[in-house]
């Protein structure tokens, strides 16, 4: 528990320092995720590592991250080179494939819409994050003290369905009230209204989708490389969906 407690402390320093200060830290601070995200993929991918897939995801999740008006580009180049190791390679089926090319794209546009709303505001790329942890930490709460109901045990036997109702609600709130201090960033407070309502189904989608990831693998977490939270995916998981989301709701019907 203190060494779980110590490396959340470091998380949040680092996290709160790059969001805040953005730029080349924030830079900085995401293309380490970014590379050793796409590692811990490729890791528990195979038995065997492999270094051609684990170059291409790596470079089309950088790429995603600094040249995204070209994402078409990038997605069709990394879906050749994809399919022609499926076709080339014995050892890698059209699942596996598939496989690197959906968590790419995952990961390359979550840290593009990052930098993305951090550039727009600081303080709005904190409401997504709180909407995310707020969501797991009272699903976490109110799960141990009134869960009756499994969510889903194939995927995720500890969750359930009183935990994901009541961090969706507490989650909504709370990110309602963080809009509200800001003045709802400039934009009309309905625009929050639905975000809010929005965005922490996503991230509960998103912590999901992970560990349905692991549980396909077999793999408790995708590395052991932050004491007592496993890997950088492991924290981002519920993360990624949500900041997607907002992102997209952003570039397409609010800028």
């Amino acid at each position: 528990m203190k060494q779980r407690l110590q490396s959340s402390v470091i998380i949040a320093a680092i996290t709160i320092a790059s969001l805040y200060f953005g730029g080349t830290l924030l830079k900085a601070v995401l293309i380490f995720i970014g590379v050793y995200g796409s590692y811990e993929f490729i890791k528990i991918h195979k038995d065997k590592f492999n270094y051609l897939l684990f170059a291409l995801m790596a470079a089309a999740v950088l790429c995603l991250l600094f040249l995204n008006q070209y994402h078409v580009v990038i997605m069709l180049f990394e879906i050749i080179i994809l399919m022609s190791i499926g076709v080339f390679d014995d050892s890698e089926s059209f699942a596996d494939v598939s496989a690197v090319f959906l968590l790419s794209m995952m990961i390359g546009y979550a840290l593009y819409y990052i930098s993305y709303i951090q550039e727009l505001n600081k303080w709005m790329i904190g409401y997504v994050v709180i909407i995310s942890y707020m969501c797991d930490s009272f699903a976490y709460l109110i799960g141990i003290r009134f869960g009756k109901h499994k969510l889903n045990s194939k995927v995720s036997p500890k969750k359930t369905i009183e935990g994901s109702v009541g961090g969706w609600i507490f989650a909504t709130i709370i990110s309602f009230f963080w809009a509200m201090i800001f003045n709802f960033f400039g934009y009309p407070p309905v625009v929050f209204v639905v975000t809010s309502l929005l965005l922490p189904l996503a991230s509960e989608i998103g912590d999901l989708s992970f560990s349905l990831v692991k549980r396909h693998y077999g793999v408790k977490d995708f590395s052991n490389l932050i004491p007592g939270h496993g890997g950088i995916l492991d924290r981002l998981d519920s993360n990624i969906f949500c900041i997607i989301l907002f992102g997209a709701l952003l570039t397409l019907f609010i800028r």
